[in-house]
């Protein structure tokens, strides 16, 4: 069902042994019978736990924000694959930090502190400073509650599998209606943090896989380890120009009527480049996939397009000129969403 060969790890009691106890040979043969005792006791209360697919959602959701961790995993799309180790860490005031390093390619780490992030560029000796607007940052893709996942998904418990030499259960979300995609996460038995997720499309195509390779869930992780390796280096600049560009407000724009599921969660008006003058930004969410909207004045910008949509892989893009100004919508969607959200953005009466 999920590509990988379901491996039954019940542990079985080894025969009794003539040899004695003594022996070498005997204390392993008690360890093994003793092991597959602690085994089988184990599993049983696994499987005796209540759970539900609400639970394992919030579950899902908790974990990835609370829990201490670090691990590397690869992310796969159809451009190909990148790794990346990831360490999490929630402060004794209950600040949230994560550090982020790019093992493939240029030099590059991300350093987050709640919603701030500094984002260091060793080949330019530049720190940018910014603020994190959306996005799935795995291992953190559950963001709604799961009342309103349930909403307009159809979720159901698969099968318990290994990841990364940890048990994890399979939860399967299939969209009730054409406006998402199908998704797959797969989440440790003990923590319910993430390990593997997977999205499709409608023709039930991956798009885009995250799993880890190597995690450790046993709390060992302390503040030295989410500090970058350059935070006292010399001769670094410090690029505050995109976080002070951002400031949380009523743009004036709405999405008049937005698929059903997906809610707003943020709004902004920020400064991108290529672009001479603030742009409004808009964040719909339905609990799992991001949709951002985009309004900026059409003269004197320079992108300009007439209205057209585009597929890549797991992200869709939607333009549409709207009087003075022109709508850009993207997102981890069908290309249908991205029309329909397109189309009904307006101005707020």
């Amino acid at each position: 069902m999920f590509g990988i060969e379901f491996v039954n790890e019940a542990g079985v009691a080894p025969r009794p042994s003539s040899t004695p106890p003594s022996s070498g040979v005997g204390r392993k043969a008690l360890f093994l019978l003793g092991m597959s005792v602690v085994l089988s006791v184990w599993s049983a209360a696994v499987v005796a736990q209540p759970k539900n697919v609400n639970e394992w959602l919030d579950r899902i959701a908790k974990s990835a924000k609370d829990l201490p961790y670090t691990g590397v995993y690869v992310h796969q799309t159809a451009e190909g694959s990148t790794t990346s180790r990831v360490t999490h860490l929630v402060d004794k005031q209950g600040n949230e930090h994560e550090k982020l390093e790019m093992l493939d390619g240029p030099l590059f780490e991300v350093v987050r502190r709640n919603e701030e992030m500094y984002c260091y560029r060793p080949d330019q000796k530049t720190v940018r400073i910014d603020r994190r607007a959306t996005g799935r940052f795995f291992p953190s893709l559950v963001s709604g509650s799961p009342v309103n996942i349930l909403d307009t998904y159809k979720v159901k418990l698969g099968q318990i599998e290994r990841v990364a030499g940890h048990d994890c259960q399979w939860v399967i979300l299939e969209p009730k209606d054409g406006m998402r995609y199908l998704q797959k996460l797969c989440a440790e038995l003990g923590t319910g943090l993430l390990l593997r997720a997977r999205l499709y499309n409608e023709k039930n195509q991956l798009l885009e896989q995250f799993m880890f390779t190597q995690i450790d869930v046993s709390g060992g992780v302390t503040r030295q380890d989410i500090r970058s390796r350059w935070e006292k280096s010399p001769g670094w600049q410090k690029d505050y120009s995109v976080r002070d560009s951002l400031k949380s407000a009523d743009t004036g724009w709405q999405v008049g009527n937005p698929p059903a599921g997906f809610r707003k969660v943020m709004e902004m008006v920020r400064n991108l480049n290529g672009r001479k003058e603030p742009v409004a930004h808009l964040v719909y969410s339905d609990g799992l996939l991001n949709v951002s909207v985009f309004v900026e004045p059409s003269a004197g910008n320079s992108v300009q397009a007439s209205a057209h949509s585009t597929e890549d892989g797991s992200i869709s893009v939607a333009i549409r000129p709207l009087a003075d100004f022109q709508v850009t919508v993207m997102g981890e969607v069908p290309v249908g969403t991205v029309q329909v959200i397109a189309d009904n953005v307006s101005r707020r009466r």
